[in-house]
């Protein structure tokens, strides 16, 4: 007989949506799965639902409007009925202060469903950030940080309400997202989605083409809403990047943790896993440099883009040698001076720029 989807605990699901599911849990929820070809769509619909909203997951205490208003109306019921008839052709007086109680009792919930109605209906304005030709810096009502590169546009609301916290990105942006477990972050970039619950990332949108002199909604020459690929690299902590087919709810997602990069282009069904960054992908946002395993032939060409110097060496063998170093804001004879201390070389100033000097890595490589 076919298995329902009410026949197996959404919470384990859950689990084996996350990654968290040992063998015998994974190999009972395939076996629920092949059951049944709607057990399927329900799992789905769970991942669905958990990535866009966060719902599956522990929510915060709620005020429940309703139900405190029909508890205090049935304890003024029941206050009523004791004091009433307490006894047969009896009749007692209720005293004043207590029936003033009860006033007052019922006036404080009046004015707290009224404060909760206004804040619940309070309007929630739109705000719309266009970087231009200059990179802009802002902090998001929840005290994330956001860093906007060139001809970029974030759009969020001016306060973030109950459930996931929700900003839309065309362009490019780093974000320093404030940890809330009860709040997900989620990146809404077109066809593809990001969600955090507090990390330090950035996404990159990849526009489809249009003409250089078409301006989209009268704000800036050349931005299309139309994306082609979504690009996250993640600097600390981890992220999910996802996708949900409007058409079919089929899910598409990827776990990246930090130093990971993940890619999803329009049309397909696989996301791309690089497990290596890209050492200047954040350059633009905070002069930052974040090299691991890199060759040094590499790291001499990045620094030579971002920084006026020319750098030779005395032996192509040092050019083999892999450097493992992070680098924030720092100047070129900090980074030059790190280089040269961590494969035992020299470093010498040969005109306006400068020259490694040794016999290479040799047991030295890092």
């Amino acid at each position: 007989m076919n298995q329902k989807p009410q026949d197996i605990d959404e919470n384990l699901l859950l689990q084996y949506l996350l990654g968290n599911a040992n063998d015998e849990l994974r190999t009972s929820v395939e076996t629920w799965l092949d059951a049944d070809s709607g057990n399927r769509r329900h799992l789905d619909q769970l991942e669905s639902l958990w990535l866009e909203t966060g719902k599956l997951s522990p929510a915060p205490v709620a005020v429940d409007v309703e139900a405190a208003w029909t508890r205090m109306s049935e304890r003024i019921e029941r206050a009523k009925s004791s004091h009433s008839t307490p006894g047969k052709g009896k009749i007692i007086t209720m005293q004043p202060f207590r029936y003033l109680l009860r006033v007052a009792a019922v006036l404080i919930l009046l004015v707290g469903i009224y404060a909760v109605f206004k804040l619940v209906n309070r309007p929630v304005r739109e705000i719309e950030l266009l970087s231009g030709t200059t990179v802009l810096r802002d902090t998001l009502p929840d005290g994330s940080k956001v860093t906007l590169n060139k001809n970029s546009r974030l759009t969020y609301p001016s306060a973030f309400e109950t459930g996931n916290r929700k900003v839309k990105l065309t362009g490019e942006a780093f974000f320093e997202v404030k940890h809330d477990e009860a709040h997900p972050f989620i990146v809404d970039a077109g066809p593809a989605k990001i969600r955090v619950l507090g990390t330090i990332f950035s996404v990159r949108t990849h526009p489809a083409r249009v003409e250089a002199s078409r301006q989209v909604g009268g704000t800036m020459p050349g931005m299309s809403d139309q994306i082609s690929e979504v690009e996250v690299s993640v600097t600390e902590g981890r992220i999910m990047l996802f996708r949900v087919d409007p058409k079919t709810g089929d899910t598409a997602s990827l776990v990246l943790i930090s130093g990971e990069t993940g890619m999803w282009s329009t049309g397909s069904a696989e996301m791309v896993h690089i497990v290596s960054s890209v050492p200047d992908g954040t350059f633009w946002a905070n002069r930052s440099l974040d090299f691991r395993g890199t060759a040094l032939s590499e790291v001499i060409s990045i620094i030579e883009k971002y920084y006026p110097v020319r750098i030779t060496v005395s032996d192509p063998a040092i050019l083999e040698c892999r450097l493992t170093a992070s680098f924030v804001d720092e100047p070129i004879n900090r980074i030059l001076t790190v280089i040269s201390e961590s494969f035992s070389l020299n470093l010498e100033t040969v005109g306006q720029g400068y020259k490694f000097t040794g016999s290479g890595c040799g047991n030295e490589q890092h």
